[in-house]
C-alpha cells in the first residue's frame, strides 16, 4: 500500500482526516506485510490510469452475491456479514488505517476468503465497477459532519447516489443510516429533488428489532445519548 499511495496519492485523497489516532507500528507492519493479498486497489488505479483500456472490475465468480459496505469502521458488520454468508463477497472501503489493520488481523485469524479490502477513496473505487454487479450497499453512520461549514466534506451527494443507483442490481438495495437528525433530513430532501434520477425510497427510524440497528460502535454510542437512528433505503 505504502509504495501506491506516494505514486497515486490522489487516489487516496479524502475530504477528512485518514488515521483517528496514531496508528502502531505493528499495525503498519500488518498492512504491509498482507494488505495486498486482500485488496484490488492497484486494478482500480491502473483502471482510471487507462493501463486496462477502461476495463471494469471483473470480480470472483465463484460468489453468489456482491455486497459493499463503505465506511466499515472497526469492521465488526463486514466481518460479521461475511462470517455467515461465506458464498457471497464482501467489499470493504474504508478510510482509516486502524480499521484496515484491524479487520486484517481477523481476516488473517480466521482465514477468512470472502472479503476484499481497500483504503482508496470510495469514489475511484465504485466509478471503476460494473454496472449493476452488486446486491447491497451499505453506508452505516457515515461522519455527519455537524458543522455547516463542513458539509461539503460529507459523503452522501447526489453525485454519490446517482453512481450507487447504478451498480445495484435493484431498487432498495442501497441502506444508508445516521444518528445525525441534520444529515438525515439533507439526504431525504435530496432524493426528494432528484426522484426522477434517483427513485423513490423508504425512511425510518430504527428499534431494536431492526437488523441494521445498534451494528457499529458508533451507533451504539449514539444508541447510549438517546439519539435516534435514521436509515434510507432506495
Amino acid at each position: 500500500m505504502i509504495s501506491l499511495k506516494s505514486e497515486y496519492s490522489k487516489y487516496y485523497t479524502y475530504k477528512g482526516r485518514k488515521i483517528s489516532k496514531k496508528i502502531s507500528l505493528s499495525k503498519k507492519n500488518l498492512i504491509d506485510k498482507i494488505y495486498h493479498i486482500y485488496t484490488i486497489d492497484e486494478f482500480i488505479i491502473r483502471y482510471h490510469n487507462k493501463n486496462y483500456l477502461n476495463q471494469k472490475i471483473v470480480l470472483p465468480k465463484k460468489f453468489n452475491r456482491v455486497n459493499i459496505e463503505i465506511g466499515f469502521g472497526d469492521g465488526e458488520f463486514l466481518i460479521k456479514n461475511a462470517i455467515a454468508y461465506p458464498k457471497e463477497l464482501f467489499i470493504g472501503i474504508e478510510v482509516y488505517l486502524n480499521g484496515i489493520a484491524k479487520v486484517l488481523q481477523t481476516i488473517s485469524e480466521l482465514k477468512l476468503k470472502n472479503i476484499i479490502l481497500s483504503n482508496l477513496n470510495s469514489i475511484y473505487f465504485l466509478e471503476a465497477m460494473t454496472l449493476r454487479s452488486v446486491d447491497k450497499i451499505f453506508i452505516i453512520n457515515p461522519d455527519p459532519w455537524k458543522k455547516k461549514r463542513h458539509h461539503k466534506r460529507r459523503l452522501i451527494s447526489f453525485e454519490v447516489m446517482e453512481l450507487l443507483t447504478k451498480l445495484i442490481k435493484s431498487k432498495n438495495s442501497i441502506y444508508i443510516t445516521t444518528d445525525s437528525e441534520s444529515y438525515f433530513n439533507d439526504m431525504n430532501n435530496l432524493i426528494i429533488e432528484n426522484r426522477d434520477s434517483l427513485g423513490s425510497h423508504n425512511v425510518k427510524i430504527l428499534s431494536e428489532n431492526d437488523e441494521l440497528y445498534g451494528i457499529s460502535r458508533y451507533q451504539r454510542k449514539a444508541i447510549e445519548k438517546g439519539e435516534k437512528i435514521y436509515q434510507l433505503t432506495f
